[in-house]
């Protein structure tokens, strides 16, 4: 029963220190704000209202290799696409245009949040909200490895 009792801790405990993927939000100082747990080709959602235009704006990321590798930005003002440099021809997904992108991959996704924009991430069915942290904020958005005991020991 004793052998049973221990070869059940060694597992839970050999569960718990296998590293798991997860997004993290940090300040500009490097404390963490918000984790989530993401895997290989995780769905990553910036949602926010462009202070120009003030049109609401998604940016569509993808994980990949431990990065955020961006997909699409859409929104329902083409000219906040005209101003992102995003070449037509643009699709329609209902009210929003959406522009492709490739060749965008980032270690580090840097934010600051503004007075209008109220962003929002968007991590599989957890949204996040940035806006929280309060206007002129600096944000980085990052993917990290860890173990599954901190991931655990850091929850709310």
């Amino acid at each position: 029963m004793r052998l049973l009792a221990l070869i059940g801790v060694g597992i839970v405990g050999a569960g718990l220190a296998w590293p798991s993927t997860i997004l993290l939000v940090a300040d500009e100082t490097g404390a963490t704000l918000w984790r989530a747990p993401v895997a290989e080709g995780s769905a990553v959602v910036l949602h926010y209202t462009n202070s120009l235009y003030l049109a609401p704006v998604w940016e569509r990321f993808e994980v990949r290799g431990g990065r955020l590798h961006l997909l699409e930005v859409s929104s329902t003002s083409e000219a906040v696409l005209d101003y992102n440099r995003l070449a037509p021809p643009y699709r329609r997904h209902g009210p929003r245009l959406a522009a492709a992108v490739s060749g965008v991959t980032l270690d580090v996704l840097p934010l600051r949040v503004g007075a209008r924009g109220r962003p929002t991430l968007q991590v599989g069915g957890v949204t996040l909200p940035l806006y929280e942290a309060g206007v002129g904020t600096g944000l980085r958005v990052s993917v990290r490895r860890e173990s599954r005991f901190l991931t655990w020991a850091a929850r709310p």
